[in-house]
């Protein structure tokens, strides 16, 4: 099925996010055309696959949430402070939350998640961030985060909007309908609104090669992190 971006996020249009999306697209459909997201769309991955993938995916949101914290050092607004704020919030009362709710209900509690080892892909994603957060401005860092944020919206989007997805007793519906709802498309629109206003104030047209390459090299680790999973699987003793 043909996806019309424009169509389902009209609100990229013409912004940096666009902009930065369109000039990697190699990488970018690598990584929202996964394997690992078709086998969700069909609902024929793996659970033990998925499983020991939330678990990876909630140690990265470990060094995404510190990400994020060092962008309220780096604002230079009191409302994009908190703006920043907020979302350290959500992440640390919500969205982890919610890996550790899902993961209980398997029999995964708190101490076995901390004790589990990073694979090499958590730990590449997780300190590049990081190190974008440490070493970059505001717009380096929202650029290299963006890679998520604006990439879990479309891969949402893409799923809902194909016929070939399957809903009816999916163990991954809830997944996709998280990442296609209006909820968390209102973050992503927000999100990028922010990215766009700071590209405005902080050069981000004239500094666009270097804010490609940052852009690229996330969408590279987020397409090797569908992969952390069997990753951990494999490496398990």
């Amino acid at each position: 099925m043909s996806f019309d971006i424009a169509v389902a996020m009209p609100f990229i249009g013409n912004t940096l996010c666009g902009a930065l999306r369109e000039n990697c697209e190699p990488d970018w459909d690598a990584y929202v055309g996964h394997r690992f997201v078709s086998e969700l769309a069909a609902g024929t991955l793996p659970k033990p696959e998925f499983l020991a993938w939330m678990i990876q995916d909630y140690l990265y949101l470990v060094h995404y949430t510190r990400a994020y914290a060092l962008l309220v050092y780096k604002s230079t607004t009191l409302d994009a402070m908190s703006s920043a704020a907020a979302i350290v919030h959500g992440l640390l009362n919500g969205e982890m939350s919610l890996h550790r709710q899902m993961l209980a209900a398997e029999g995964i509690n708190a101490a076995q998640i901390v004790r589990t080892s990073e694979t090499l892909e958590t730990l590449a994603y997780g300190r590049y961030i990081l190190d974008r957060a440490q070493a970059g401005d505001e717009l380096d860092l929202v650029v290299t985060l963006s890679a998520c944020l604006a990439g879990y919206g479309e891969i949402g989007l893409r799923l809902a909007a194909d016929p070939a997805t399957k809903l009816h007793a999916n163990p991954y519906r809830d997944w996709i309908e998280t990442y296609s709802g209006p909820a968390y498309i209102g973050l992503v629109k927000q999100g990028l609104a922010r990215m766009e206003d700071l590209s405005q104030t902080h050069g981000g047209r004239a500094r666009f090669p270097l804010l490609l390459a940052h852009f690229r090299q996330a969408v590279r680790l987020e397409a090797a992190f569908w992969n952390a999973g069997r990753t951990a699987l494999a490496t398990e003793f």
